[in-house]
């Protein structure tokens, strides 16, 4: 059996979003996968030309993938990527020619993020369906990145036989993690996106009072006239520094708009996907809190590493409640999960669920 993963090289690595991926990628290659490098689109002033280069390197692309991939192989592609109207075309040639499968590993789901932000563009809306539909459709297995999302997609017509469930994205990393501080243990982290247009419930962080416990912000576009007493801003670093730079006892999971609940437009997707800050934080070491409807919330409680709430207002009488026994409770089994998170494990066992299904374990 051989075993190949389609990988996009991302220039910019200072950002969350080429992390994700690239551990992907990794991972596959530590489990024999041949790794199978997909040319960027570079985007231009003039619209036509980007398309234009769009199509010529998403064509470019495919045809390096067919002569690649040996006849009845495995290919493992990331979703979504580039060059969505050529990857339609070009996979019902791979499989013919090369009767080879296709895993494709969910990052996100744009018909899901734009059913759930209600964003009325019919050009966005036409692609999403293609991508997450028509495209979608034609793999041979999905991972999907939890029982929330899988209902979704089954809901849509997926076999459900199919599909496996990631559980958590991993997250690798070498870095040591700062020494335990029990004085932090009552701090909470915010690490991401700290653009008051996504993370807006950042910016009202100052109507739940007075606080018993500090916060401390990570990532970039943070507006410093924010900054209050128990608020400090530690700048930005690249997702590999930043699990040796997180200082805090609790990552906080949580997007949108509003304190109570997590609203609007990136608020209400997270009870669907997997955060990828979630993974973040428990390979750093910290124990999550979660918004109690989020897709993760199960797999925090279950595995006692962390707590959930229904709004930001409860966690001040929470900690104000918390011993350091209990805490350390959580800690020690942010430590087990932590591991299994910089070794690949969740997307290892995947895969190895896939390949029981195909009967070549």
């Amino acid at each position: 059996m051989k075993l190949y993963c389609m990988s996009v090289k991302k220039e910019n690595k200072t950002t969350a979003g080429a992390k994700a991926p690239e551990d992907v990628t990794t991972i596959c290659r530590k489990i024999g996968a041949q790794e199978i490098v997909f040319s960027p689109v570079h985007s231009f002033k003039n619209l036509n030309i980007t398309r234009f280069f769009a199509l010529f390197i998403g064509i470019k692309n495919w045809i390096n993938l067919l002569f690649v991939v040996k006849k009845n192989s495995y290919v493992i592609i990331q979703h979504p990527n580039e060059n969505i109207l050529v990857a339609n075309k070009f996979i019902n040639v791979c499989k013919q020619i090369k009767k080879c499968k296709f895993i494709t590993l969910i990052h996100d789901l744009e018909s899901l993020r734009r059913f759930v932000f209600k964003n009325n563009s019919t050009i966005l809306n036409n692609r999403s369906r293609i991508a997450d539909e028509t495209l979608l459709k034609k793999s041979d297995y999905i991972i999907s990145h939890n029982e929330n999302m899988t209902k979704y997609l089954v809901e849509r017509g997926f076999d459900s036989s199919k599909i496996v469930n990631l559980k958590i994205f991993d997250y690798l990393h070498e870095c040591d993690l700062p020494d335990f501080n029990k004085d932090d243990y009552k701090t909470v982290v915010i690490a991401g996106n700290l653009d008051p247009q996504k993370a807006t419930y950042i910016y009202q962080l100052d109507k739940l009072g007075k606080l018993d416990y500090k916060i401390n912000l990570f990532g970039p576009n943070y507006d410093a006239r924010n900054d209050g007493k128990n608020i400090q801003y530690y700048g930005q670093c690249s997702p590999e520094e930043l699990p040796e730079k997180l200082i805090g006892g609790f990552g906080l999971v949580w997007d949108g708009t509003e304190l109570d609940g997590c609203h609007g437009n990136a608020g209400e997707y997270i009870k669907y996907n997997n955060p990828h800050k979630c993974s973040l934080f428990l390979a750093s070491g910290l124990p999550v809190i979660i918004w109690e409807e989020a897709a993760l919330a199960p797999f925090v409680l279950e595995n006692h590493v962390g707590f959930t709430v229904r709004s930001l207002k409860e966690i001040n009488d929470i900690l104000k409640n918390m011993d350091i026994e209990e805490y350390s409770v959580m800690k020690h089994n942010v430590v087990k999960i932590s591991e299994k998170l910089r070794q690949g494990h969740y997307l290892k066992n995947a895969i190895k669920e896939i390949m029981e299904k195909e009967n070549i374990y």
